[in-house]
């Protein structure tokens, strides 16, 4: 019998004098000095009885001595191969002991104030005769109660696949924080990456028309060949590296998706990623979102009024109270403000918020001499009650850098009393706190904040979309670091191991692989009219695939669809090629699905012959002519090779070649090939394995058995006998 462990992480109380020293010695070193008595410290603290505190501590769940517990291990399985897998169990039962009972927290009873969590999975690993054999997450089931006395729990443990979706926590990628990643955005810093920036950034701006159905030499407002007609740089939409998002990703979660120095994610360096985009756009037109910035405060009313403003965080708080009021009756408070600025004419958005959410937004333009303009609306009267707790603060919105000072007017009104001579004619009584800014504040240069433009799409739906059009598998041990590579790749990384010799042999077992008549390579429908186009005269979405085996065979369809749309571009002349987020009638906008493009180049412009467009950093007025620009489409050309993200062999817009390097034939051909092999064969067979071989054996590992070679399929292992049952599908790849 194999000794299983399985350990969960939980809050326990636990000495933390070690952590304590530690943090102290650091703050020391951080302040310039030297400690050298930690020994010393450290002893002292725990003849005291230490210093206790609530930590995590991994804690082994005890388990019934005849439990069976099995955990089935798969990275990608032939009867779904659109999707990659993660290590997971059959749900357990373990018994409900004084110490099973304390880790769970007592589960059963929901009148205890400290709960043990069912929504979020806990960390845990698993041992094998004290060998690491799996990291993941338990999930508590459930719990089984007999006679009033509780008898059992019902877990189940999850792989750390399970665990990176769980991070994900439904997010979109519209709530990932972009700042580290945002971009100065100028018209000339637009005009450059489109017409003069050879080398490619992080966020470029692809020729897609969102506004106008630009065409060559027809004439008329839409001609890009007539020098009053040019691209506007407000008509595009920015695109953003798919490398960047996957940073932003790490960045926020806190997890490496680079993999480790045993196992690190190549893919993520292969040009064709590292030059794949995703296109931002989210709205029908182009609009740009400036980040906001605190107007900061010099001075403010003292003593104040009914005002709490603190110069330190920019904020203020109203003090009134109706308790104690000299005057009749409250009637609102609100709030004007005058910004002078150095320049005139410049765009720019006052915005309040409140407890920062933004309340009131209204636009202005600069003037150079203080005028005093009311925020629309009073923020506080009568039906929003008088809340002395939420917080209230002001920023400033520019396209453009502005330098200006401000004063801003805080008035609460009261109804002092009635005229005299007039008793319906009511007095107000006005009570001004203020607050300035004297000194000069300069907006940063406007940047564009990428989060603003994401399509609406979740992170988890993202991320699994580039992992089918690329078929990559990914994994990780640990649930911090993921390796990311290619299917193939992870294949021919693993190491061959001859496991004949532990093999049951009176349990093999041989079977047909499973076949599909079809396997649909699919792209999410688009409204572009040249998509529409394509689909009316080619009876299928441009982009997608339909495959079936020659010869045909037996079996059901199986499709794998991306979340993404592949927007379909149109050569105007020789290498000018344009995108159009526009409808049939080539008027009426639309918002795509996600887009994924390629760079076509990233080193150098695409040159065009005899073939000139304008384009303009302007808003009105004449274009420049150019004879060159950053080709964005389908296609990416590196080394001499052109490789395409479209899943069947098609013609290239761009070049007018046909690509043969597409999707399906670059990463999905030899995988596909291999199942659906005359030779192939899916055997089921079952081994005792040593614990030195079931806890090193990786999914990417080929196995021999009896001078075959075969691909791991998946293997089911029963924790306490070690026994493994696998599911082996013939490796016919040539080595």
């Amino acid at each position: 019998m194999v000794n299983v462990g399985i350990y969960i992480y939980t809050d326990s109380i636990a000495d933390l004098s070690n952590v304590f020293v530690d943090n102290f010695i650091s703050r020391v070193q951080t302040d310039g000095g030297t400690f050298e008595a930690g020994n010393c410290l450290l002893s002292e603290l725990q003849n005291l009885g230490g210093s206790l505190g609530v930590a995590l501590q991994a804690k082994r769940i005890e388990l019934f001595s005849d439990e069976k517990i099995s955990v089935t291990s798969s990275i990608q399985n032939i009867n779904d191969i659109g999707k990659t897998y993660t290590d997971f169990s059959q749900t357990f039962t373990v018994p409900a002991t004084k110490n099973n009972n304390k880790i769970f927290k007592h589960w059963y009873e929901n009148s205890l104030d400290t709960q043990f969590s069912t929504l979020v999975k806990a960390d845990a690993y698993i041992e094998l005769d004290t060998i690491p054999f799996r990291s993941g997450k338990i999930q508590l089931e459930s719990c089984d109660i007999k006679e009033n006395n509780v008898q059992s729990y019902s877990i189940t443990f999850i792989g750390n696949l399970g665990n990176l979706k769980d991070k994900f926590a439904g997010k979109f990628l519209k709530d990932l924080p972009t700042a580290d990643y945002d971009i100065l955005y100028t018209a000339d810093i637009v005009k450059e990456k489109v017409v003069s920036t050879a080398t490619s950034s992080d966020v470029m701006f692809p020729l897609i028309s969102s506004n106008r159905y630009w065409n060559y030499g027809a004439t008329g407002s839409n001609d890009i060949t007539i020098i009053s007609n040019p691209i506007r740089y407000n008509e595009l939409f920015p695109a953003v590296r798919l490398k960047t998002v996957f940073n932003i990703i790490e960045d926020e979660f806190d997890v490496n998706l680079q993999g480790t120095i045993e196992n690190p994610s190549v893919f993520l360096t292969d040009e064709r990623f590292t030059n794949a985009y995703l296109y931002l756009k989210n709205a029908e037109t182009f609009v740009f979102k400036s980040s906001s910035n605190l107007i900061t405060w010099d001075a403010k009313t003292t003593p104040p009024n009914y005002y709490n403003i603190n110069l330190s965080n920019e904020t203020w708080q109203s003090t009134y109270t109706a308790k104690g009021s000299e005057y009749i009756e409250f009637i609102n408070q609100s709030i004007s403000i005058s910004v002078t600025a150095t320049v005139s004419g410049l765009p720019y958005d006052i915005i309040l918020y409140k407890n920062g959410v933004e309340l009131i937004s209204q636009s202005f333009v600069s003037v150079t001499s203080p005028v005093l303009t009311g925020l629309a609306g009073s923020y506080i009267n009568q039906n929003t009650g008088f809340n002395t707790f939420d917080t209230y603060s002001i920023s400033i919105v520019a396209n453009a850098s502005i330098t200006f000072d401000a004063e801003l007017i805080l008035e609460t009104t009261f109804l002092e009393g009635y005229e005299p001579d007039f008793p319906y004619y009511p007095i107000y009584a006005v009570i001004t706190d203020t607050a300035t800014k004297t000194t000069n504040q300069t907006t940063p240069a406007a940047k564009l904040p990428i989060n603003s433009y994401f399509p609406e799409i979740k992170i988890e739906d993202f991320f699994a979309g580039v992992l089918k059009m690329f078929n990559l598998t990914c994994f990780s041990s640990d649930g911090i670091n993921y390796t990311i590579d290619t299917l193939e790749s992870y294949y021919n990384l693993g190491g061959i191991i001859d496991l004949t010799k532990y093999v049951k042999t009176d349990s093999i077992n041989l079977n047909r692989v499973k076949t599909y008549k079809k396997i649909n390579f699919l792209y999410e429908k688009s409204e572009s009219l040249v998509n529409v186009g394509f689909n009316s005269n080619a009876g299928i979405e441009y982009g997608s695939l339909y495959y079936e085996n020659i010869p045909k065979t037996d079996g059901e369809e199986y499709s794998i669809k991306l979340p993404f749309e592949d927007l379909n571009f149109n050569n105007l002349k020789d290498k000018l090629q344009v995108g159009y987020a526009l409808k049939s009638d080539g008027i009426t906008k639309y918002i795509p699905k996600p887009i994924i493009l390629y760079d076509y180049n990233p080193e150098i412009l695409t040159s065009l012959t005899g073939t000139t467009f304008y384009f303009s950093n302007a808003l009105t007025g004449n274009g420049t002519s150019h004879t060159s620009y950053k080709a964005f489409g389908q296609e990416l050309l590196t080394d001499g090779i052109t490789y395409s993200l479209n899943f069947p062999e098609q013609q290239s817009t761009l070049t007018n070649e046909v690509v043969v390097n597409s999707l399906y034939q670059t990463y999905y051909s030899n995988y596909i090939s291999n199942i659906f092999n005359y030779r192939a064969r899916l055997i089921k067979v079952s081994a005792i394995l040593p614990i030195s071989v079931l806890t090193s054996l990786k999914l990417n590992n080929r196995v021999i058995i009896r001078d075959k070679r075969y691909i791991i399929n998946s293997f089911t292992t029963d924790l306490t006998t070690g026994e493994a049952s696998f599911e082996l599908l013939t490796d016919l790849r040539t080595l």
